[in-house]
């Protein structure tokens, strides 16, 4: 049995901080910060937006995971869920599991679980974020599937 500690992203979370923190950046820049203001507060004004961003992303964009993998199959129990999207916790033995794979999408990694029943589950994971175990967990997964599909 080996654990993994995951960190992914809602990718629709993502689109909405981003839509609603450009369109308050924008008019609040209008507003308050006309074009005649200094440098020294334009500065103040986009670290303040910088480190405002990076805050609400940490809260509504990502979620925490450990992944538990054994000879019966993956658990994931989620212990940062998404703000607005429930997260369950999802239990699926290696019968279930047709098929994982990975893919590229802009700005993310997807990581796409195929179940035999023709349903897809998939995780995002921001290629910025380097503090986790997902690299092992990638390896472990398709380790795990090649197994499997010796077996057959």
């Amino acid at each position: 049995m080996t654990t993994f500690k995951i960190k992914l992203v809602s990718q629709t979370n993502a689109a909405i901080l981003i839509l609603a923190l450009m369109t308050i950046f924008f008019v609040s820049r209008r507003v308050f910060f006309p074009p005649e203001v200094s440098s020294i507060v334009s500065i103040l004004m986009i670290s303040f937006w910088i480190a405002t961003t990076y805050l609400l992303w940490q809260q509504f964009v990502t979620g925490r995971t450990e992944w538990t993998i054994d000879e019966t199959g993956i658990t994931i129990n989620w212990t940062k869920k998404f703000a607005w999207i429930p997260g369950d916790n999802v239990n699926l033995s290696w019968t279930e599991i047709e098929d994982i794979s990975k893919g590229p999408d802009p700005q993310y990694y997807t990581l796409r679980i195929k179940l035999i029943s023709g349903k897809t589950i998939k995780y995002y994971h921001d290629t910025l974020t380097t503090g986790d175990d997902f690299g092992e967990l990638i390896k472990v997964l398709f380790q795990a599937m090649s197994d499997k599909k010796s077996k057959v």
